[in-house]
């Protein structure tokens, strides 16, 4: 019996607080210029294909 953990009311246990994970500025600028990237690819493409088709 001595070794058993003291019994703690519920009301005083402490909820563990959900952390929101932020991600940092870089990951931002990466993906900024990912979508920037992959528009300017888009474009080129489709000006690429419209000058092989005429």
């Amino acid at each position: 019996m001595e070794d058993r953990a003291p019994v703690v009311p519920s009301a005083e246990q402490s909820t563990p607080v959900a952390t929101k994970h932020y991600e940092g500025r870089g990951a931002w600028v990466l993906t900024a210029y990912g979508i920037c990237g992959l528009a300017l690819f888009g474009v080129l493409a489709y000006f690429f294909s419209d000058f092989i088709a005429h």
